[in-house]
């Protein structure tokens, strides 16, 4: 069967493929993970398939109806996101008449109100909740839609919904071709990039599921792969996908693990993998600020680079109401450990949760300095649908019509201005401009497009 999965145009530098969908002002573009995997399992079955990126590819909508036709697929998948929903569905709806076969919406994106994306057009035929690999095939195969689990269906003016099934595990992971290998064949990994990773690089997971899980304002742990769960590849597997970007992807100067959360158990398995191979290879990922020295230094001397850390707030009560888990002290020494093992931190802050008062950013921006990580970020919150901190906010009536905050004793607009000017203290002070003219390949030559597009934002312009 031809199938084509797409991951739809809509503005410019928009990506879905994160934990939260945005127009990236630093030009970042994720890999398309979740379908990745789903590629490489329908290829590894026997079934053609067309992969289009197209906010990586930089195509509209247009090209995209055009590349859909010249293929005439018998099956149409589209990965969805909560910004682009309505465009993704218009996008969608039009190539399923254009080529005429039915259409599916998958991701964390639709796993959050699946219903509400069939509702929305009577022409969706199906959409799947949670992992969608398996859903996928078992409609290519012809299997009865009232028997695969995950799916959502029609029934004459009725949305069916069928029961979720298990999630995979690590042994069902272990028999899906290198996501890696599936990306080397369909996309052009030049135009994937990210301010914190060495560039070319490119996208894997060593497992699915979130050990900690319980955040309130995490969209993957909350709707696509859901609860305290970490369900892994193993070792083995993991290090050979690691020789394969190696020996077949000479280019990629750095791999970056979407593992929601590399605990230290897993760290600490992966570089013993990686030892035992004497595999040089530079690597990313995702940790919480709770990381020891010890492993810090062995993840620094497997070839760790960068770790993407969540602090999220510098505030107590901000971090309990996000039931982050984390304490002031802990993420001091995580961040004073790293830097003495010498791996860079890319820090995550947000702006606008329950609880935000323009103290408690104060001390966010305050402690994101005391810290001096390698890059930060100060995202304005947008609760997505489908968290508790999303669904809490809707009821009280606490959104914009944008889906941003807008709390009684703090606006929209108030947040808006202080995410930027946490930007600005952070990123316009001596300490940060020292260290970017000591090491200014590092620091500016490397990122100049981004901080051309992104300097105006923080300074004057309207934050779109």
């Amino acid at each position: 069967m031809k199938i084509t999965l797409l991951s739809p145009p809509f503005k410019k530098d928009y990506m879905r493929n994160a934990r939260c969908d945005f127009v990236s002002l630093s030009h970042s573009q994720w890999y398309p993970l979740w379908l990745g995997y789903c590629g490489a399992v329908l290829e590894k079955h026997g079934h053609d398939v067309q992969f289009i990126d197209a906010p990586a590819m930089g195509i509209m909508h247009e090209e995209t109806l055009k590349l859909v036709q010249e293929f005439q697929p018998q099956l149409f998948v589209v990965y969805g996101g909560e910004k682009s929903r309505d465009n993704d569905i218009e996008i969608g709806v039009r190539i399923k008449k254009a080529v005429k076969c039915p259409v599916v919406f998958v991701g964390p994106y639709v796993s959050a109100e699946p219903e509400e994306v069939m509702r929305l057009s009577t022409d969706v035929d199906y959409a799947v909740k949670g992992e969608f690999e398996y859903p996928i095939l078992e409609l290519l195969e012809g299997k009865s839609v009232s028997t695969i689990q995950n799916i959502l269906y029609r029934d004459g003016s009725e949305i069916k919904k069928n029961a979720l099934r298990p999630l995979l595990t690590g042994e069902q992971l272990d028999q899906i071709p290198y996501v890696t290998k599936f990306f080397k064949k369909h996309l052009p990994i030049k135009n994937y990039k990210t301010p914190s990773e060495y560039y070319p690089f490119v996208d894997t997971i060593t497992g699915r599921g979130c050990a900690w899980g319980i955040c309130t304002f995490c969209l993957w742990v909350h709707t696509f792969i859901p609860g305290v769960i970490y369900n892994l590849r193993s070792v083995d597997n993991v290090i050979g996908e690691l020789k394969f970007v190696k020996e077949q992807m000479p280019e990629v100067r750095s791999v970056m693990f979407q593992d929601d959360t590399m605990t230290t158990e897993r760290a600490d398995e992966l570089c013993d993998g990686i030892f035992k191979e004497n595999l040089k290879i530079t690597w990313s990922c995702y940790a919480r600020a709770n990381m020891k020295y010890p492993i810090l230094k062995k993840m620094k001397d497997a070839g760790c680079r960068n770790l993407h850390v969540g602090f999220e707030s510098a505030n107590l009560a901000v971090l309990k109401n996000v039931k982050k888990g984390t304490t002031l002290n802990q993420m001091r020494e995580f961040a004073h450990d790293a830097n003495k093992a010498g791996i860079q931190i890319h820090a995550d802050f947000a702006i606008g949760y329950v609880g935000e008062t323009v103290d408690s950013i104060k001390e966010t921006i305050a402690f994101a300095k005391e810290i001096d990580p390698h890059t930060a970020q100060f995202q304005l919150f947008r609760p997505l649908k489908g968290t508790p901190m999303g669904e809490e906010l809707r009821k009280k009536g606490q959104l914009t019509a944008e889906g941003y905050p807008n709390y009684p004793d703090m606006s929209e607009e108030e947040l808006r201005y202080w995410a930027k000017k946490a930007y600005r203290d952070f990123y316009f002070r001596w300490g940060y401009v020292k260290k970017a003219v000591g090491n200014p390949e590092e620091y500016i030559f490397t990122r100049f497009d981004q901080m051309a597009r992104a300097v105006p934002h923080f300074i004057w312009k309207k934050w779109a």
